[in-house]
């Protein structure tokens, strides 16, 4: 009498190039949604930055000298 199984044990594996292309596509859509945060950012005005914490711009230009 057989006895067979229709679970297969081990994991399935991705090919190189799939695993590659998902790598990619994941690295493409984090950099989009930075790119869109920087974005959302850049069109808040001065005083809202200066709420949340962002320094001021001459601080960000090397001037380390306080004010």
């Amino acid at each position: 009498m057989a006895f067979f199984s229709l679970e297969h044990s081990s994991k399935p594996r991705h090919s190189s190039f799939a695993s590659t292309l998902s790598s990619l596509r994941s690295r493409a859509v984090a950099s989009w949604k930075r790119h869109r945060a920087e974005r959302a950012l850049e069109s808040l005005p001065y005083d809202t930055l200066k709420d949340i914490g962002f320094p001021s711009a001459d601080r960000t230009n090397g001037d380390t000298s306080p004010r």
